[in-house]
């Protein structure tokens, strides 16, 4: 079955590297979105938090799942961490890809970054779930800045809730690394994340 996926990542360090898994084989038959016109993002972000927050929300209508490709310093990105954080709102299937490996546009790889799934997480106390942040896997974990201290209102990844406590998103969604076989496995990738959300 073919997924409309997301594709989340910091557009600028990381643009060429992400054409390179959008174009792959089992890819680019398949409706994506996450490739829009960086013009149109940077218009909305200039305007104000609000009215970005609604731009993406809007790219990221009709999504199954939102495909994190993780680079040198995406874990950092305010705005990636909101696509997160909004597909595990919406009950979006979640997968990222280590994308460090594939080159730019000079041909360069880059250096392994920091997983956002260590950096992002839920809070469980009794039978409500929020989203927690932290900005690097020493510190302690707060609430986050786009979603303060809502509670989740679904949790469509597994038949019951995690202990209670907090949880990063590594102990629930996997990540894989781009390799040269990878054309063949993505497919695979997003489809599993799309059943473990029930989509």
């Amino acid at each position: 079955m073919a997924r409309k996926t997301f594709f989340s990542f910091h557009y600028h360090a990381d643009v060429q590297r992400s054409f390179v898994v959008k174009n792959s084989q089992v890819v680019k038959d398949r409706a994506d979105a996450g490739f829009f016109d960086g013009s149109a993002f940077e218009r909305a972000k200039n305007e104000n938090p609000e009215a970005l927050k609604r731009f993406l929300r809007s790219e990221m209508e009709g999504s199954s799942v939102v495909c994190v490709l993780v680079g040198a310093e995406t874990a950092a990105r305010r705005w990636v961490r909101f696509e997160l954080l909004q597909a595990l709102w919406d009950g979006r299937g979640l997968v990222g890809v280590r994308i460090h490996t594939i080159g730019d546009w000079d041909k360069q790889p880059s250096k392994a970054g920091v997983s956002p799934f260590d950096l992002l997480g839920v809070y469980i106390k009794g039978n409500q779930m929020k989203l927690i942040e932290r900005p690097s896997v020493s510190d302690g974990w707060s609430y986050t800045v786009d979603f303060g201290e809502k509670i989740l209102p679904k949790w469509p990844y597994q038949r019951t809730l995690p202990s209670e406590g907090n949880h990063s998103l590594s102990e629930f969604f996997k990540l894989h690394n781009w390799s040269a076989d990878a054309h063949s496995g993505i497919g695979g990738w997003l489809e599993a994340a799309a059943v473990q959300a029930g989509r």
